[in-house]
Order: structure tokens, then C-alpha cells, then sequence
């Protein structure tokens, strides 16, 4: 009762201010803003996202029906606040992870008088956003007879070995999340001492932070297998994604020979840029004279899908009869890219000091040692394995190279190329994100349907850290004793 009479004293007093100040009241609630904004944003969804087909007809969704019960439910809404939750819960009943909206902040009711230009200012590593992962990801050192390895410049990816009843010895590795500001250990090798940064050199800190990542990773990698390991689990529960490192960390863990999922893009001015870009990267390579020629023959290979991917792209798609239940166009173009690039696997030649190294095989850009793991191989996922995690195990788990251990995982499928479509609502100001993208699994599957484990794990909501370790020691003891000697 006390803190509620507080609480009340506070805001009449703020009440009282803002009178005095002459502030403007509080603007009532427009309804028809909010209309407004939602038929832009079905605009923008048939416009932009990749995944409004797979809804369709993957999810048996009647975009009519849905788009006429949100219609219904706004004529309705009371207030701001309600119709925020209204167009939240349209878009979340996609079931899509890669799509959001978020709002913009309350304006500041004075406007300041703008401050005088200071200088740069000086950045530590946790200023620029380098900070531990927030899901410390399974215990297994209460679990059982798990020894962690001691800790050292390793320490960014933990792990120890598992010891089952049968005397099976399993090593397990956390990759907390594949992007580098969740290993402010590395960036402080780099930057030791706070200095101005500005976006070239950030950029330039994260390139090297993702290259140092690569090398703890085989470092870490090459201690297990010195510790005559039988297999290794690798643990991305809880991991939300991040950046394409998750496929150099997938080559890694694995021998030759990994193929990459199919990519499809969509038809938008975003992918005509896009692929104009590469395209233009590719073409000044192939100016050079002191190309070899397995080289050249990759670079001209290239730019022939590249030039025919840019022309599909540009192909106009109206499916905004969509919304009113009637057939369309795709937006979607033909799988004509990989993951990684044009190519699915690693071309002969290498593409080290080429422009267009992103375009042609994008994991060339990170300096990983493939196979620096190659026995048996488990993933444990779950609900919060997202995005590039999940690019990760499915791209271990369709060639053949691991068994997935865990719950399915939270289903985000490919997301936002080269920073995404920039989409404001006109009204409110919320900015929506749209994947762009699709990639799809060995069996033709959207990877937006999230990963099945081979292996169920008995989690669920509520579990102790002690919990959740003991059933996943208990999953791959059982998995790891049925392996052949």
C-alpha cells in the first residue's frame, strides 16, 4: 500500500511540472494511424519477406482470415499500448524468429540545445559492445565425472571431458554464440587500452577479433583430441546465432568435404544491390592478368550465376492479392546461391587478396583449419538455438557429420543480408525487419521449420542449471557408449 501511495504522490507531481512547464497534454489515441501502418505493413511484407509463401503454404496460414481478425481486433483497441500488442501478435503467429518490430522511444519532452561537437572518445572493448554471452550454455561439472580442461587463452570456447559409466570419454565445447562481441577476452588481446574507434575501426577490430576466434577454436579443439577423446559434443544451446563464422566453426569441427545448404533470394531492388555488388566484385578480379587458370574458370563461373541471379532479382512480383486469399507470384527466386557464397564447397584455388573472396566462398574470409576435429560428432541445441546456430547444425547434421542431441530449436532460418531492408512504418515510427533470404535443407525443407533432434532431451521449462546437465551427460552417454570401438 505504501510504495502504491508513493507511486501516486510521483505522478501528481510530475502532473503538477509538466502543467506549470506548459506542457503539451498527451496526444489521444488515432486509430486510423494504426490502420494505416498495418496496411503499409502488409505492403511491406508482400514486398519484402522471404518466408510469406512458407507461411502459407507450409503453416496452412489464411493470410486473409489473419489479416481480417488483426483488422477486427484494431477496430477494437482502446489505446496505444493495445494496438502495439495487436500488430506484435500478427507477426509472431508467423512463427518466425528472423521477423520483428520494434518501436521507436518516447521523444524527450524539451528539446535540448544541441551540444557543442566533442571529440572522439576513447572505447574500451565493453563500450564497443564485447561482453560475455548471456546463456553460459549446459553444466555438466555437477553432473557426473566431467573434468573441465584448465583455463587459459582457450577459455573463450569452455570445455572439459565427459566420462561415461562405461568409460567412454566424451569432450564437450561451448560456442557461446558465433559473433565476435561475445569474447571480450580476444578483443582486449587486440585492444588492450580504451582509444577512439571510429566504424573503419571497428570494422577492422571485429575482422581480426572473428581471426583469433578461428584459431582458439582449433587451439581448444586440438587439446580435446591431446586428451585421446572418443568423441565430441559441441554445446550451442542457448546460442542465438550472429555472423557467417558459424560456417568456418562447421568446417572445423568436421573432415573435408562439406557442402553448403542451397540460398534463395528474393525478387527486390535489395537483392539487384546485392548481387550488383558481388557481380562488380567478381568482374574486377577477373581483370587481373596473374590469375591461375582454375582460378579464372571459378571467377567466370561465377559471374555467369551471379549476372543471372541479378536479372531474376530484378523480376517484378506484386502479392499483395495475397492478402486477400488469391494466388500469386513468388517473390522468391530459384536456389541459385549457396550459404557460403556461389560456390557450396571451398574452390581448389585459393581466394586469399581477391575482392570478390565473399562473393565466390565466404568462409575463405576467416582463417579456420578445416578438420581440426574429425572422430564422432554431437550437437546439443535447444529452444534458443537460432539463426546461425541452427545454420550450424543443420549444415553438420545434412552431411552426415553429427547427431543432433536436445529439444528443437527455435526456427530462424536464413535472415538479413548485408544488414537487411531498412522498413519504417509511416505512422508509428516502428521499424520492421524482414528476412530476405531462404535457405532450405537437404530435403528441400525451409530451415525457418527449426531443427528436430536425432536425440529428444527430457527439458522443459523450470529445470535446475544441475537438471538440464545431468540429461544431457545422460543423452550422450547413451549415445557415445553405442558408438563403434
Amino acid at each position: 500500500m505504501g510504495i502504491r501511495q508513493r507511486g501516486t504522490r510521483v505522478l501528481a507531481i510530475a502532473a503538477a511540472a509538466a502543467t506549470l512547464a506548459g506542457a503539451r497534454p498527451a496526444l489521444a489515441f488515432d486509430r486510423e494511424a494504426w490502420h494505416r501502418d498495418f496496411a503499409q505493413l502488409k505492403t511491406e511484407l508482400a514486398a519484402a519477406y522471404a518466408n510469406l509463401d512458407w507461411a502459407r503454404e507450409a503453416r496452412r496460414m489464411d493470410l486473409a482470415a489473419h489479416a481480417a481478425r488483426t483488422q477486427a481486433l484494431l477496430d477494437a483497441a482502446a489505446g496505444d499500448d493495445e494496438a502495439r500488442r495487436i500488430l506484435e501478435r500478427f507477426l509472431a503467429d508467423f512463427g518466425d524468429g528472423h521477423l520483428k518490430i520494434t518501436w521507436p522511444k518516447p521523444a524527450p519532452t524539451a528539446t535540448a540545445p544541441a551540444a557543442p561537437a566533442a571529440p572522439a572518445a576513447a572505447k574500451s572493448c565493453a563500450d564497443l559492445g564485447y561482453a560475455p554471452w548471456r546463456d553460459r550454455g549446459l553444466e555438466f561439472a555437477t553432473a557426473g565425472r566431467f573434468e573441465p580442461l584448465a583455463d587459459g587463452p582457450e577459455a573463450a570456447f569452455p570445455a572439459g571431458i565427459l566420462t561415461t559409466a562405461k568409460g567412454r570419454r566424451v569432450g564437450v565445447l561451448r560456442i557461446p554464440l558465433f559473433m565476435e562481441i561475445a569474447f571480450p577476452a580476444l578483443c582486449e588481446e587486440v585492444r588492450p587500452k580504451a582509444a577512439p574507434c571510429d566504424e573503419e575501426c571497428e570494422r577492422r577490430l571485429g575482422e581480426e577479433v572473428t581471426r583469433r576466434m578461428s584459431r582458439t577454436l582449433a587451439a581448444q579443439l586440438r587439446a580435446l583430441a591431446a586428451r585421446r577423446i572418443d568423441a565430441l559434443a559441441i554445446d550451442i544451446t542457448g546460442n542465438a546465432g550472429g555472423s557467417d563464422w558459424a560456417e568456418a566453426a562447421a568446417r572445423m569441427v568436421t573432415g573435408p568435404g562439406v557442402v553448403a545448404p542451397r540460398m534463395a533470394f528474393i525478387r527486390h531492388p535489395h537483392w539487384v544491390r546485392e548481387l550488383g555488388l558481388r557481380l562488380r566484385d567478381v568482374e574486377k578480379d577477373l581483370e587481373r592478368t596473374d590469375l591461375p587458370a582454375g582460378l579464372r574458370a571459378d571467377l567466370l563461373k561465377a559471374r555467369e550465376v551471379l549476372a543471372q541471379a541479378g536479372r531474376i532479382a530484378a523480376e517484378p512480383c506484386d502479392r499483395s492479392p495475397a492478402w486477400k486469399g488469391e494466388k500469386t507470384c513468388t517473390i522468391v527466386g530459384p536456389a541459385l546461391l549457396h550459404s557460403t557464397g556461389v560456390f557450396a564447397q571451398a574452390p581448389r584455388a585459393s581466394l586469399s587478396g581477391l575482392e570478390s573472396d565473399h562473393a565466390v566462398y565466404y568462409p575463405s574470409r576467416y582463417e579456420h583449419e578445416p578438420g581440426a576435429w574429425r572422430g564422432p560428432l554431437a550437437v546439443l541445441v535447444d529452444g534458443g538455438t537460432a539463426s546461425a546456430a541452427e545454420l550450424f547444425a543443420v549444415t553438420l547434421r545434412d552431411n552426415r557429420r553429427a547427431t543432433i542431441i536436445g529439444t528443437p530449436t527455435q526456427g530462424s532460418g536464413c535472415g538479413y543480408t548485408s544488414g537487411g531492408i531498412a522498413i519504417r512504418l509511416a505512422a508509428s515510427g516502428a521499424r520492421l525487419k524482414v528476412p530476405d533470404c531462404v535457405r532450405y535443407r537437404a530435403d528441400g525443407s525451409n530451415e525457418v521449420e527449426g531443427v528436430e533432434p536425432d536425440i529428444l532431451v527430457g527439458w522443459r521449462a523450470g529445470l535446475s542449471p544441475y537438471q538440464r546437465g545431468a540429461k544431457a551427460a545422460r543423452a550422450l552417454g547413451k549415445w557415445a557408449e553405442a558408438l563403434p570401438k
